[in-house]
């Protein structure tokens, strides 16, 4: 078997395998989330029903999220702890950050994401399965990142995020700024915080399931994911001559990349995050094939599109100014327990439940009148 290992990967340098890792993760992710149905928009729906979607009062999908939350804060912190993560030079740990933009950013893109129907990560799994409204609102959150990134917006960007920049001389860790408080080991402090959240977070994600464990499964799964990808590319990173970005799930930047690449492929060279998008359609196109869920769904009316191209315009803006989404902030970014992490978290939480109230009033607004 190792034989046969070392003579199919025979002459792979170390970025082949980061593409290989990407391409993985994106499609056990997409099958993953095609199948539970994991959605950040949908967690924060069920907190603004009172009793939950369900006739007990369960709330499946925050139940997911709180899961995958808890398991990628554990997993993550433990390989840390042991040396097979380095997240220290990530974008989520930087000593300055723009506050402006993670709180402004996270807004916008939590009130995006109400009015598009779901965040980038559900929108990429949605466009598969045959939703024309999330295939037109993911063209419109990549066109506009990418105009955030590099192109015409890209300059305002920058100049919004530096003047709102958090000056700071260490990187902003809970396990680090701990450990020199307590006056203990670092990695005792990431193990010790990655138990009590893992503990916490499982028991609440129980209860909010209404006792049901399949919801539970579905969100550890993807919070497994989440560390998985920190490690691949951590190894990766240590391997190459190049420098190699230690990355996992996300989906803003791959986003735009991806629609950039698939115009210019010649021009632009593959990397993880557009393998990792690729591999999520995939999986997700595979999932709901196997399961016949594949319809075409479009527009019911212009103003719906309207909305959801608003939508897409905020997510796009707001994921760049946030420096991710509401998978590559709230889920990837919190798990390394940088706190700039769980600012930009809340913000996206407070626009979403922004959005929500905002959209029920017009819903009421529109139903006096007719």
């Amino acid at each position: 078997m190792d034989a046969l290992a070392v003579g199919i990967f025979e002459g792979w340098e170390p970025e082949d395998f980061l593409l290989l890792f990407g391409g993985l993760l994106g499609l056990a992710f997409g099958a993953l989330a095609q199948w539970s149905g994991f959605c950040f928009r949908a967690a924060v729906a069920e907190t603004t029903r009172p009793g939950g979607d369900w006739p007990g009062g369960e709330r499946p999908k925050l139940a997911q999220w709180i899961a995958a939350t808890a398991v990628a804060i554990a997993a993550t912190q433990a390989g840390i702890a042991h040396g097979l993560i380095d997240v220290s030079g990530t974008p989520y740990l930087q000593a300055d950050f723009s506050l402006g933009g993670l709180v402004v950013g996270g807004l916008l893109f939590g009130v995006g994401m109400t009015f598009a129907g779901g965040c980038i990560s559900r929108l990429t799994v949605l466009s598969v399965r045959g939703n024309l409204r999330s295939v037109f609102t993911l063209l419109v959150v990549s066109v506009v990142g990418y105009a955030a990134i590099r192109g015409m917006l890209a300059q305002g960007r920058a100049g919004f995020a530096d003047g709102t920049r958090v000056p700071g001389s260490e990187a902003p860790s809970i396990p680090d700024l701990l450990a020199t408080g307590l006056g203990l080991p670092v990695e005792a402090v990431a193990l010790g915080l990655g138990a009590v959240a893992l503990v916490l977070g499982l028991s609440l994600a129980f209860h909010e399931s209404g006792r049901r464990v399949l919801p539970l499964v579905a969100g550890s799964a993807v919070g497994l994911l989440v560390a998985a990808g920190f490690a691949a590319t951590t190894w990766v990173s240590a391997e190459a001559f190049d420098p190699v970005a230690v990355e996992s799930l996300r989906f803003t930047q791959p986003s735009a990349d991806s629609l950039m690449y698939a115009m210019i492929s010649t021009g632009v060279a593959a990397n993880f995050g557009i393998v990792l998008f690729a591999g999520v359609l995939a999986g997700a196109f595979l999932q709901a094939a196997a399961t016949r869920s594949l319809r075409l769904e479009g527009f019911d009316n212009p103003a719906q599109m309207a909305r959801a191209g608003l939508g897409g315009v905020a997510m796009g803006v707001g994921g760049v100014l946030a420096l991710g989404c509401a998978v590559g902030q709230g889920l990837s970014g919190v798990a390394t327990l940088a706190y700039p992490s769980m600012i930009a978290l809340a913000a996206i939480w407070t626009g979403a439940r922004i959005g929500f109230a905002w959209r029920a009033g017009i819903e009421r607004r529109v139903a006096a009148a007719a």
